[in-house]
């Protein structure tokens, strides 16, 4: 029998290209409910979901090395001497400990699927009326959209980006089963992540999108209104909802190369309204100006998880950036972001510093979709047909970050993607972006310390557990 521990759906990762299977895990909480008692009630669905969000906010994934950690360093984001990264900001991917911590993003990832996978079939032994149509539409939606998410980010690890080719990559699982699953080339792993979005914009829509939620939404995605109902519409943005999903669909399908997707789904997000007003927005500089910011910019975030004890982790490692003056130019003194995210110096990144009491509600929030990120998305696509239109979309996300000067007119699109990538390195530094930005364009990472890295092959993380 599955057991519960803490909240958390256990099963054991059940994926080798081997063909060697691992066995489920055999645990022996203190403390232990078993499946059919968990899930007699809706509620129950609820608080197994929670566990997988846990699991996604823990430092092997979204909490500490997909965010501010292997992936940015990876990305040369920072000036570290004398840490746990020491060998892994020179792409060596199999010394000591490296080798354990990649594995485990793969084993931890896979769990989480295999999770998810039995929440769904759980789901489906329950009568029509177990749930009402809101609670199961969310929970399907919200399950299938963190299955696509995990998949599609294992893609971007493990296997080639398809402007290099088009490789047999990892396997893709629908289904909670102990037989390992085939590995598919990547434009198959990109076409099942998408079916599984478009399926999960499509149970969510009718919840996440009429002129209530999107008001609720607008006001209390960080925080609960009156209601106590595990699933009302307080804390959305601490769940894979609609918009959260909307925005994921538009990044997976920019790696397709499938722009219409990538396009239509960024600018759904971008000119959604509650009434006259935009349900997403960014933090206004009246905020900014008078020091009533949150560190994490945070009026922009579409979804973020949460984790607890989130300074220590951070703080395990102080995290400087060695190139502040040469990424913001002419705009060091005007740029929200360098004054928000960084030290007074612009060297130490401070993000998810908790010292500050202004910080509120927000500041145990891992950012993983921004609107930021849906201009560039929107930006890069319609630069195609719209060159002056694209700049425009462009240097109206920079003014929205205090960039009053806007960038000239560029002479090509190359020129255009790294006018991108430079507002991304100032954008999303500790949120894990950055190297899949450079991945996904195959682009030198940069470095203005004489660090500059043509990396292609060592884009691909070695798994050695499979």
């Amino acid at each position: 029998m599955i057991r519960i521990l803490h909240s958390f759906i256990l099963a054991g990762i059940l994926i080798l290209s081997s063909g060697c299977v691992k066995k489920w895990l055999e645990m022996e909480p203190k403390s232990e409910v078993s499946v059919d008692v968990l899930l007699e009630t809706p509620e129950g669905f609820s608080i197994a979901l929670n566990g997988i969000y846990t699991n996604l906010s823990s430092y092997t994934l979204y909490g500490g090395e997909l965010s501010h950690g292997m992936v940015d360093v990876l990305a040369r984001c920072y000036d570290l001497k004398n840490t746990m990264y020491d060998q892994l900001k020179n792409y060596d991917y199999v010394s000591a400990g490296m080798e354990q911590r990649i594995n485990g993003i793969w084993a931890l990832a896979y769990t989480t699927i295999a999770n998810c996978n039995g929440l769904l079939m759980e789901m489906e032994k329950k009568s029509p009326g177990f749930f009402r149509a809101h609670e199961r539409a969310r929970l399907e939606g919200e399950l299938l959209s963190i299955r696509a998410m995990l998949h599609f980010d294992l893609l971007r690890l493990y296997a080639p980006a398809p402007a290099v080719r088009d490789a047999v990559s990892i396997p893709y699982y629908t289904t909670l089963t102990h037989i390992p699953m085939p590995e598919k080339a990547t434009s198959e792993i990109l076409q099942l992540v998408m079916d599984d979005l478009k399926k999960s914009k499509d149970l969510q829509k009718e919840y996440d999108t009429d002129n209530e939620a999107r008001e609720i939404f607008h006001k209390y995605r960080f925080r609960s209104g009156v209601e106590q109902d595990p699933f009302g519409p307080g804390k959305r943005a601490f769940r894979m909802g609609y918009y959260a999903t909307t925005a994921l669909l538009s990044r997976v399908a920019l790696y397709a190369n499938n722009k219409p997707v990538a396009y239509s789904n960024a600018m759904e997000v971008i000119n959604d309204k509650t009434g006259a007003e935009p349900t997403i927005t960014f933090t206004p500089s009246t905020l900014v100006d008078v020091g009533a910011y949150d560190r994490l910019l945070s009026e922009d975030l579409i979804f973020v998880l949460y984790r607890k004890r989130f300074e220590y982790d951070f703080n395990k490692v102080i995290f400087l950036l060695p190139n502040t003056n040469q990424i913001f130019g002419s705009d060091l003194n005007s740029d929200y972001r360098k004054k928000c995210y960084l030290s007074n110096n612009g060297r130490q990144l401070l993000k998810y510093d908790t010292t500050q009491d202004r910080e509120g509600d927000i500041t145990g929030a891992i950012p993983m979709f921004r609107l930021s990120e849906l201009y560039h998305i929107a930006a890069e696509v319609l630069y195609d047909t719209d060159p002056d239109g694209a700049l425009g979309m462009l240097n109206s996300l920079r003014a929205k970050r205090g960039n009053t000067v806007p960038l000239p007119g560029v002479p090509d699109k190359n020129a255009f993607l790294n006018a991108i990538i430079n507002d991304a390195r100032r954008e999303f530094v500790g949120e894990g972006k950055l190297f899949f930005l450079y991945k996904r364009l195959n682009k030198t990472i940069l470095d203005e310390t004489n660090g500059n890295q043509t990396l292609t092959e060592k884009f691909i993380l070695p798994v050695t557990e499979r």
